[in-house]
């Protein structure tokens, strides 16, 4: 049974003013953090050069950026697959954000201004209003520009780009597997402290806080994971 789900008519449609190269890894990149194309799946250049109308040039392509990303796993003599998203890997995407993130929000104590806090604050508004339970996606997405809005703050633009790729795998865990009952208030708790500690300027808070709210998320997540697979 193949573990790649057809496509329907939108699904294909590829995004214009790009190359071709870069359609096929947008669509080929959203269709694996959709769950699409499951976790372990073979990747066929020529089943996913059938599945998007395309050459095997631009496939290919597509599949050793994924695999610089970190979504693709190529090894000799079996092709490209999936990653399984398993323990060690969420662990080792968590430690990196802790790190980078932890350092990024650190710098930002004194350097997000006014405007920047009143961002917080907007976004912490709206992910009271979401609806956990039911829609953990829009949670997710708050989520992150909750952080983002700290990270932008410090202008590095190279560790933002770094982030961004392991928070579109996290993000996608979270649709997948949800946030465990009360790890909303939880979250929403540990921001709000957040911006009083960056509001002022105080590095050494901000940075401890945001650790212990990194380790939370982790945790979080393994547990849910582990959850899912018990009753599986």
């Amino acid at each position: 049974m193949s573990l790649i789900r057809p496509a329907d008519a939108d699904e294909v449609a590829l995004p214009f003013g790009s190359t071709v190269y870069q359609r096929v890894h947008e669509r080929l990149r959203a269709d694996i953090l959709a769950g699409r194309i499951a976790p372990g799946a073979r990747l066929k250049i020529q089943d996913l050069a059938t599945r998007y109308g395309l050459s095997h040039m631009p496939v290919r392509e597509a599949l050793q950026q994924l695999q610089g990303e970190g979504l693709v796993v190529m090894a000799p003599n079996r092709g490209a697959t999936v990653r399984r998203m398993n323990e060690r890997f969420v662990r080792n995407i968590f430690a990196i954000r802790e790190a980078l993130e932890g350092y990024l929000t650190r710098q930002a104590a004194g350097l997000i201004d006014a405007a920047g806090i009143a961002t917080l604050k907007r976004i912490q508004g709206e992910m009271r209003r979401a609806p956990a339970g039911r829609d953990p996606a829009l949670v997710a997405r708050l989520n992150r520009a909750f952080h983002r809005t700290v990270e932008v703050a410090t202008g590095n633009d190279e560790a933002i780009r770094l982030l961004d790729l392991h928070s579109d795998l996290i993000g996608a865990l979270r649709v997948r597997f949800g946030y465990r009952r009360g790890r909303l208030q939880v979250v929403l708790r540990e921001h709000d402290a957040l911006i009083e500690a960056l509001a002022q300027g105080d590095a050494e808070a901000a940075g401890a806080l945001h650790d212990r709210h990194i380790r939370g998320a982790r945790d979080d997540m393994l547990q849910a994971m582990a959850e899912a697979d018990a009753v599986t």
